[in-house]
């Protein structure tokens, strides 16, 4: 039940661990496309008439905008958050596809699923009841208000969740309404939250043998980044409010835009000292020799448009002063600390090798983390999953039949392509970048700019 691994053959240190994937769209996709990475086989286990949004383009394009025939398989969001895993597509409306799935789950290590809590319970799949057969199993439910309590039975998303934690309270631009930090900000937090106690998971069951339910509620993750809001209402403190982009603590903190389209410099002039170097550094649009920070921010909106955003960074950085470009994509596969550390894994999507994000870190010894092969096409392993249960041809064709196992989606419009320059003329998308293959070339492993 291979696919040839992309980048390496070195087994991962969590090889030999079978996981199982229920789960759609960010955080829990996520969390078992790096369980991939670490070595262990992943089966995605998807419906046959509802594609996971990110399979459907809902949150991502497709190579070069051309979908093909069957779209479903290129999504360059799905292929980021899935790489390495297999697909089984079950009907689970059906007691056949609960049933399979139930022999699936009993040689699992870990089950992964995002359904609001009701759907586990009407299947007979709570964790009590699987840890029936499979005492050693680790479940993680990934639920915006997690398992229990009056708020359990709602459906979650980002933009919900931001504003339930306690986020969107205090973001913003001063005098305006409150605004998202970003996109699904709060599933990656889920994400690393959701990694780290499954790692726990594993560890205690390795001592005692038994597995452990995480019950995860995403919307309990807002005090972690609010953490200045928390400690000044514990204090009778003032609230913070707005700041947009002034940064606590700092004299002068904010973006300036430079030479070229949409460049922009992030700057933080935390104290007199930087303000100082600051100050000698734009003198030339300066009057004081001794400004205040909101005349050294005018002469820093002045000075910065003269210069591109790499030149205003690394003069200010010369001066001691914190800076840095505002980093579009491109920027980022062009890298050069990215690059060096190796962070994006290169992987064969549809016969062309294009870059991923990696992990944030590098992993040394007789084990390797990476991407270990793109992200399944739609029921690709159907098969060989089927098979590893000790299921006869017979038996997997019976399931074919009764459309309890399927290889193509069923009642779903193939994606079409994207008119890109409506997108752009609706500010969704900044630019439609027209040096890419030249960009991806440059970005590839081995490549040197001269």
């Amino acid at each position: 039940m291979s696919r040839e691994a992309v980048g390496t053959s070195t087994p991962g240190p969590l090889a030999g661990l079978r996981v199982v994937d229920l789960s759609a769209v960010f955080a829990a996709p996520y969390m078992c496309g790096i369980l991939s990475d670490f070595g262990a086989e992943v089966i995605k286990v998807e419906p046959p008439s509802k594609l996971d949004q990110t399979r459907g383009g809902g949150f991502g394009r497709f190579l070069h905008n051309d979908p093909g025939p069957d779209g479903w398989n290129w999504s360059g969001t799905f292929h980021s958050l899935n790489r390495g895993k297999h697909s089984l597509v079950l009907d689970l409306k059906q007691e056949a596809g609960r049933s399979v799935l139930r022999r699936l789950i009993d040689t699992a290590d870990i089950l992964v699923e995002n359904f609001t809590p009701r759907v586990m319970r009407g299947w007979s799949m709570t964790y009590a009841e699987l840890a029936t057969g499979n005492p050693g199993l680790i479940m993680l439910s990934n639920t915006g208000y997690g398992a229990s309590g009056p708020w359990s039975g709602f459906k979650a998303q980002g933009t919900s969740l931001e504003s339930t934690m306690g986020l969107t309270a205090y973001s913003g631009y001063p005098g305006d309404k409150p605004r998202k930090v970003g996109q699904s900000y709060p599933d990656f937090l889920a994400t690393w939250t959701g990694l780290y106690a499954m790692f726990a998971a594993l560890e205690e069951r390795h001592h005692s043998g038994q597995g452990q339910w995480i019950d995860l509620g995403m919307y309990q993750l807002g005090s972690v980044v609010i953490p200045e809001a928390l400690i000044a209402a514990q204090a009778g403190s003032e609230q913070p409010t707005y700041a947009g982009n002034a940064e606590e603590d700092t004299l002068l903190s904010d973006v300036y835009a430079c030479r070229g389209e949409d460049a922009w410099v992030a700057v933080a002039v935390e104290d007199d000292t930087a303000r100082r170097q600051v100050a000698r550094l734009v003198r030339d649009h300066l009057s004081d020799d001794d400004p205040d920070p909101e005349q050294l921010g005018r002469a820093l909106t002045a000075w910065a448009t003269t210069r591109t955003p790499d030149e205003a960074a690394e003069a200010l950085q010369e001066h001691g002063v914190a800076a840095a470009p505002v980093a579009a994509v491109r920027d980022l596969l062009l890298d050069p600390q990215l690059r060096h550390r190796e962070f994006f894994d290169w992987v064969d999507i549809r016969g062309e090798i294009q870059p991923v994000p990696g992990t944030p870190y590098v992993w040394s010894g007789s084990s390797s983390v990476t991407s270990r092969a793109r992200a399944p096409k739609f029921g690709e392993d159907n098969d060989a999953v089927l098979s590893s249960l000790g299921m006869a041809p017979a038996e997997i064709e019976t399931l074919r039949r009764d459309a309890v196992v399927v290889d193509e989606p069923l009642g779903v419009r193939p994606p079409g392509p994207l008119d890109l320059d409506a997108l752009v003329r609706a500010g969704v998308y900044r630019e439609i970048a027209p040096d890419v293959e030249d960009v991806l070339a440059r970005a590839r492993p081995g490549v040197t700019d001269e």
